[in-house]
């Protein structure tokens, strides 16, 4: 659906999945489809971005790592930036991560434990849309709204990609 909306002009609609922290200790690889001569759900190396749900915010209060173990929170990663439009020679020289072909920049800082899947109400394949403001315009779950384009004669796909669309 993602090509095809970028194949119709729709350039400033962006994915991105997010594994629920419960599962972060399962096997992405077929999630992802980044073996898929491994995986029994996919036939090719899928292009949307994956990124790990931690259940943690940045307290911005504690810029250090001292300050902030000595107030009974943890230091580590609390965000993750994906830079798209750098190559991996480009990505390492400014000093960020490359993985599974993607750039990745880091960020550290104080973390107070939170549930993101929690506070958002999600379910396992909820497919939340969000307008450019940032605000849930809708939502719905993706078992029993199958997206494949030839399932349904299309009419799920139509479904799920008009919304998409109108969330512009």
């Amino acid at each position: 659906m993602y090509l095809d909306l970028v194949d119709e002009g729709y350039e400033d609609i962006k994915f991105v999945g997010v594994n629920g922290y419960a599962y972060i200790d399962n096997d992405y690889h077929c999630m992802i489809c980044d073996t898929p001569n491994e995986c029994s759900n996919c036939t090719e190396e899928r292009i949307l971005p994956w990124v790990q749900d931690v259940p943690a915010i940045i307290i911005e209060e504690f810029d250090n790592q001292l300050d902030c173990e000595e107030n009974n929170l943890s230091w580590g990663v609390g965000e993750q930036i994906q830079w798209n439009l750098l190559d991996e020679n480009q990505c390492i020289e400014n000093g960020y991560t490359w993985f599974h072909g993607q750039c990745i920049e880091f960020i550290y800082g104080c973390l107070e434990d939170v549930d993101i899947w929690g506070n958002w109400d999600i379910t396992l394949r909820d497919l939340v849309i969000i307008n450019k403001e940032g605000y849930e315009v809708s939502r719905l779950n993706l078992t029993g709204n199958n997206p494949d384009p030839n399932s349904t004669c299309g009419e799920n796909y139509q479904t799920i990609k008009d919304l998409i669309i109108g969330a512009r």
